[in-house]
């Protein structure tokens, strides 16, 4: 096989052109894709932690929904409480009527719930 030196010089530039031609392939459309993939997995694990994040504060609020609810009802008792008690000791003005609108506010929203 003799080759000359015309024959390797064509070879050698095919060979070169075939690199550019790859490596041009390779920066115009394959590391783009390339980029796109890994962002597109680092937005998934930010939506995954975003999740996360907002399932802890799901909890957590609902863990203090839960306490003023808890405080709210203890205050309203209290209040029926001390309205009973001028009641009885005879402060009659509003009193029955607001200790009546009380009750009544609070058996409706009790059965709302």
């Amino acid at each position: 096989m003799n080759l000359a030196i015309v024959d390797l010089i064509a070879i050698i530039m095919t060979i070169a052109g075939m690199v550019s031609a790859f490596s041009l392939l390779y920066a115009k459309f394959i590391a783009p894709i390339k980029k796109v993939v890994k962002q597109v997995e680092r937005n998934t694990e930010n939506i995954k932690d975003l999740e996360d994040k907002l399932t802890n504060l799901k909890t957590d609020r609902a863990d203090e929904n839960a306490f003023t609810t808890e405080v709210r009802a203890m205050l309203l008792e209290s209040l029926v409480a001390i309205m009973d008690g001028l009641e009885q000791n005879g402060a009659n003005h509003l009193v029955t009527e607001q200790k009546n609108k009380l009750i009544k506010f609070m058996s409706q929203n009790i059965g709302s719930k």
